[in-house]
């Protein structure tokens, strides 16, 4: 019998006021009690969860509150008419989960980076998408700050066919640059105002906007996953574009 209370969702408590009440027939809540071996202020709360579950019903005697179990043939009814309350409380959550779903503001992911290996891996994150074009503004110090991770990185973009926009300082370093530009599926333009002598670098996806900085003695990158930012910060890149010198 056990099992089969288990199977109706019964707790442990439940179980056994359950049984209790079934071989006394009609008993207080006392009785009851002692039979379950349960704490008499833990019965009452027991049974009158068993009575919103319709498996005992409650009859004053006296004015004395009498526990007694159904027949649990007639309990099949009962399970039915919940089994379809609750089939048709799903369908509405169901509705209402497809409404609502989204609705909120989605929360950006924003990731930190420290030191080299997390430099390069946020750099990577630039061209981890299904981007054809990607934003960067650059200085030089970041530039000549990884010189050997930059070619492999130029390859595998150029590989993936992603074209890159760049705004940077006017050095000669850089503009000796720009005479790889086609090759590298690059454009390079120069607004010193913004970067020069600046030792950070902030490359914008559709959907993510990554920043890094470089010092001798320490690297960090911020990724900022949020597509309504990226879109902002492309916006702002446009109007920089257009001020910036070929």
């Amino acid at each position: 019998m056990e099992e089969h209370l288990k199977i109706l969702g019964l707790s442990e408590a439940e179980i056994k006021v359950y049984q209790a009440c079934l071989k006394l027939g009609s008993a207080k809540a006392s009785v009851i009690a002692e039979h379950a071996s349960i704490e008499r202020q833990a019965s009452y709360y027991t049974l009158r969860q068993l009575v919103k579950r319709g498996m005992i019903t409650e009859t004053v005697k006296s004015g004395v509150i009498y526990y007694c179990c159904v027949n649990p043939s007639l309990l099949k009814d009962t399970l039915v008419e919940e089994k379809r309350n609750k089939d048709n409380a799903l369908d509405e959550l169901s509705k209402k989960y497809h409404e609502l779903n989204g609705s909120a503001l989605p929360k950006p992911r924003v990731e930190l980076y420290e030191g080299l290996e997390g430099f390069k891996t946020a750099a990577r994150e630039a061209i981890a998408g299904n981007d054809k074009e990607v934003y960067s503004i650059i200085g030089e110090k970041v530039i000549n700050f990884r010189p050997i991770f930059l070619e492999p990185y130029v390859k595998k973009r150029v590989e993936r066919g992603i074209r890159v926009k760049v705004i940077s300082e006017d050095t000669p370093i850089l503009r000796k640059s720009k005479e790889s530009d086609k090759k590298s599926l690059r454009e390079v333009r120069f607004l010193d105002s913004i970067i020069k002598g600046k030792d950070y670098e902030m490359a914008i996806t559709q959907d993510k906007v990554i920043f890094l900085r470089v010092t001798d003695n320490e690297q960090i990158g911020i990724k900022i996953e949020d597509p309504a930012f990226a879109e902002l910060q492309s916006n702002i890149f446009k109007l920089l574009w257009q001020k910036a010198r070929k």
